[in-house]
């Protein structure tokens, strides 16, 4: 999540946002630097998460653990295995651009070797069904409660 703060409000044009001058170098909001609290992991206006470094723990993993039940999202019941890579970083020589072979972060996951060898198994159909659930987070107590609260789920 980010927080934002209008940049009209340093022109003093705040009451009306339709009168800053805009432009394609000048938005009218940016991100706002001073918000900060360590208590909710807020830093420079950016509240941190688990996750990928990118996409929250929450939208990588909530719908996958929904669709498993079935329903409006899931109406023909397909299998759905929801799979989790722990982000191992290392420094290699040969590809100094990426985070080793066993990165998680965001584009990085695409080359972890782990989740290349369960692409291989269900795609060649070679020991697709040793390709289950792993969840390596707190994403189950994060859907139950989602799920138990009154406006989620």
């Amino acid at each position: 999540a980010y927080f934002y703060q209008s940049s009209c409000e340093e022109a003093g044009t705040n009451d009306n946002i339709s009168q800053c001058d805009e432009s394609p170098s000048d938005p009218p909001f940016s991100i706002d630097t001073s918000a900060r609290d360590e208590s909710t992991n807020i830093t420079y206006g950016v509240k941190f998460s688990d996750g990928d470094g990118s996409v929250p723990l929450v939208s990588l993993g909530y719908m996958c653990e929904t669709w498993k039940k079935g329903g409006k999202h899931n109406p023909s019941n397909m299998k759905v295995v929801t799979r989790e890579h722990r982000h191992v970083e290392e420094f290699t020589l040969n590809d100094p651009g990426r985070g080793g072979p066993y990165s998680g972060e965001h584009v990085d996951i695409l080359g972890h070797m782990d989740l290349m060898e369960d692409v291989l198994k269900v795609v060649t159909d070679f020991e697709a069904n040793s390709v289950t659930d792993q969840i390596v987070s707190d994403l189950e107590r994060i859907v139950r409660d989602i799920d138990s609260h009154p406006l989620g789920g």
